[in-house]
């Protein structure tokens, strides 16, 4: 939704925090630039929209000035209720011809009033081989939800350049690249504070997209449920090594974390009802991801699930990947989307960027829009 001139900013806001990257093009993927994060406090976003405009103003104006970005072009990535994806076919025709049938068409598909709606749309290809219908990529936002995030950067003082829903930056970020060919469909899977991002992608081409509310936040509360504990520990407990869910080995940035001698052990009692409290609240999620893998199944041409990708802040949770990779019977992996990029020249390190990159998964993705 949108074309601009690099280097751009992407830009990733939720409730929990505002992630940045910005990449410079170049061979291999571009040149890592800078890094961003931010938590937010509770109220400035909620349910993927802007909910408190003048604190989120405020953020983001603290956010930037104690970071080095170049320039103050933004893209931002939306996730919500009132972003709808649809993919639809049509006879191949000229592009004045399509525009007008989608506008026509549109009207059927998108759930909302099309004179309250931005929409746009990107030509897939060929529906299946020998087909003479294409198959369209039709996006559409609400207007004031969209112009609330806006408002919200160009009052801070940025320039922002483009909309782009969060789910399909992942196709950029975290497709495995040897999957590029392959015959089956992959799932990526980004579990974000308090929404998570499915999109199912068939020889690169997104074939489902959606959202699904619940995030890592509905597994702090479900640990705070199980465990008795009060919100603050159980997000602690969230990341605690400790705690794998499903017993698997470390892998990744827990490898790098669980050395950790200056923890105090856990009583086992507490974690027993702390990992079962993650593994309920996984059991939840996988059956809702399960449910949409039943749905692309049902659509013409469908391929199968090879495997599941996961990224946001609940792949840092221990064991969480191959958790829900057992619970949908597929090949799980932590997303690694700093294997797009060429070198790392930025602010943080690449230790900690190892640790931290699937939760940069998304800002990666929209920084690579142009690429």
């Amino acid at each position: 939704m949108g074309r601009f001139r690099s280097p751009v900013v992407g830009m990733d806001i939720d409730r929990g925090a505002v992630k940045a990257v910005q990449v410079a093009p170049g061979g291999g993927g571009g040149t890592l630039q800078h890094v961003g994060y931010r938590r937010l406090p509770p109220g400035a976003v909620a349910d993927g929209e802007v909910a408190d405009h003048d604190l989120l103003v405020s953020e983001i104006r603290e956010f930037w000035s104690t970071h080095s970005f170049k320039g103050k072009s933004v893209l931002l990535g939306v996730a919500n209720q009132r972003v709808v994806v649809r993919l639809l076919d049509f006879p191949r025709m000229s592009q004045e011809d399509l525009a007008g049938a989608i506008s026509f068409e549109a009207q059927d598909h998108i759930p909302m009033p099309l004179d309250e709606a931005v929409m746009d749309y990107v030509v897939l290809g060929p529906q299946g081989e020998g087909s003479d219908l294409d198959r369209i990529l039709i996006v559409a936002a609400q207007k004031e939800m969209v112009f609330r995030y806006t408002s919200a950067v160009r009052e801070a003082g940025l320039r922002p350049v483009g909309v782009d829903v969060k789910a399909l930056s992942l196709l950029r970020s975290t497709l495995p690249d040897a999957l590029f060919e392959d015959e089956g469909a992959v799932l990526l899977l980004d579990i974000g504070t308090e929404l998570t991002n499915l999109v199912v992608s068939q020889s690169a081409r997104p074939t489902l997209t959606r959202f699904i509310p619940g995030g890592s936040g509905y597994f702090i509360q479900a640990i705070a449920d199980a465990a008795d504990l009060p919100e603050d520990e159980a997000e602690k407990q969230l990341m605690n090594p400790e705690v794998r869910v499903g017993g698997h080995a470390p892998s990744g940035a827990d490898e790098e974390t669980s050395g950790d001698d200056s923890r105090e052990s856990l009583d086992p009692a507490l974690a027993y009802d702390i990992r079962r409290g993650l593994e309920d609240a996984a059991q939840t999620l996988a059956e809702d991801v399960q449910r949409s893998i039943e749905y692309h199944y049902s659509q013409p041409g469908a391929k199968e699930v090879s495997q599941v990708v996961v990224s946001g802040e609940g792949a840092l949770v221990a064991g969480l990947d191959g958790y829900l990779g057992e619970l949908l019977g597929l090949t799980a992996q932590r997303a690694n989307p700093l294997q797009k990029l060429s070198a790392n020249r930025s602010n943080v390190p690449d230790e900690q960027l190892r640790v931290m990159e699937p939760v940069l998964a998304v800002a990666l993705g929209l920084a690579l829009e142009d690429e």
